[in-house]
């Protein structure tokens, strides 16, 4: 289940109190739900003792009663009590194959709901929760809230109550930041230091609980989700996190920064050969014309330091190139034309 999933889910759970499934049975139009804890104890209770042979058949009929909602539009939660035994007879009178389709149905959307389960925390560090607990808290299964008259008589199940305790922990921690401000406040006038370096850690230590909520509630939950090759590595928070990521690059399995590395040294790599080719071919065509032309001693491969021999030979074929001019301040006019019109690609200039 992704996160999107969990929220939607915790909405109808939380801000209404169920899951909601319709059906068409002998042509009439039922809406079923999720029966909550208190409902559940309440089946236990109308169904007798578990040992009775009898004890699974009234179990699934008081089941699917407590799981009606509805019933060809019609709001049944409010005359549930009384109504209770003519809808027992009714799906008494069913074929055992429409209970057990029915109660599949049934059962599917409670695990449905029992996947949700990992996403309360987060979903109640939203922003869009802690607006909605602003004017729910004092009742969330009210009708006035959920937009459903009735159920306020079934209770609250689990997820409300696991959302109701975290929204009033938030509530007090804000209380109590408020409170120790002002502490803070009336320390700073006998202590500013001390005050300061206390508040200093305070706020340090609430920047982190809140930085952790809000990654919560961007996450979705703590389950740990499977690695996979082609994601990237996340951040890592806590201590647990950090030996996880450790483990997996001590394993040698690579994420997505691994393997783009991997492929940008590769393609480096390549490059560096291409280029170290391209100079070898370079290199080995101009041996071969100066070969051809004689310029330069012929040189098999490689580099290695000039002969004697070679040495005189090259200074002696270059030395018609050369052309040795006086220093500007003494150079004549004979000299500067001599200059221009010799002038080489090597050209010493000397000063007497």
């Amino acid at each position: 289940m992704t996160k999107k999933e969990g929220y939607r889910l915790l909405s109808d759970l939380i801000f209404k109190g169920f899951l909601a499934m319709g059906m068409e049975i002998a042509g009439k139009y039922f809406v079923f739900k999720t029966v909550n804890e208190r409902e559940y104890d309440q089946i236990k209770l109308y169904s007798g003792f578990s040992h009775n042979a009898s004890y699974t058949s009234r179990f699934n009929l008081n089941y699917l009663v407590s799981s009606l909602l509805m019933v060809d539009n019609e709001n049944i939660l409010l005359r549930k009590d009384y109504d209770f035994k003519n809808y027992y007879d009714f799906f008494s009178r069913l074929p055992y194959l429409m209970h057990t389709k029915i109660l599949k149905e049934l059962l599917d959307l409670r695990n449905q709901a029992f996947e949700a389960t990992f996403y309360v925390e987060g979903f109640s560090y939203t922003t869009h929760s802690r607006k909605r607990w602003t004017f729910m808290k004092d009742s969330p299964s009210s009708a006035s809230f959920t937009g459903i008259p009735g159920t306020d008589k079934i209770g609250i199940n689990v997820y409300q109550e696991s959302w109701i305790l975290i929204n009033k922990m938030l509530d007090a921690e804000e209380q109590y930041n408020k409170d120790f401000s002002l502490a803070i406040l009336v320390a700073s006038a006998n202590n500013p230091k001390g005050a300061r370096s206390v508040r200093g850690k305070h706020d340090a230590a609430v920047d982190r609980s809140e930085a952790r909520r809000k990654k919560l509630a961007r996450k979705g939950s703590h389950q740990k989700q499977a690695w996979a090759p082609e994601g990237w590595a996340a951040p890592v928070d806590t201590a647990e996190e950090l030996v996880s990521e450790l483990m997996r690059q001590m394993e040698g399995r690579k994420d997505k920064h691994d393997h783009f590395i991997d492929d940008y040294m590769k393609k480096l790599r390549k490059q560096a050969e291409n280029q170290t080719r391209q100079a070898e071919d370079r290199l080995k065509k101009i041996r071969e014309r100066r070969e051809i032309e004689g310029e330069i001693p012929a040189i098999t491969s490689g580099q290695r330091i000039l002969t004697d021999e070679e040495m005189k030979e090259l200074n002696f074929k270059n030395s018609n190139n050369l052309v040795i001019v006086e220093s500007e301040e003494v150079a004549t006019e004979k000299d500067k034309e001599r200059f221009l019109s010799k002038i080489s690609p090597k050209v010493l200039t000397s000063r007497k």
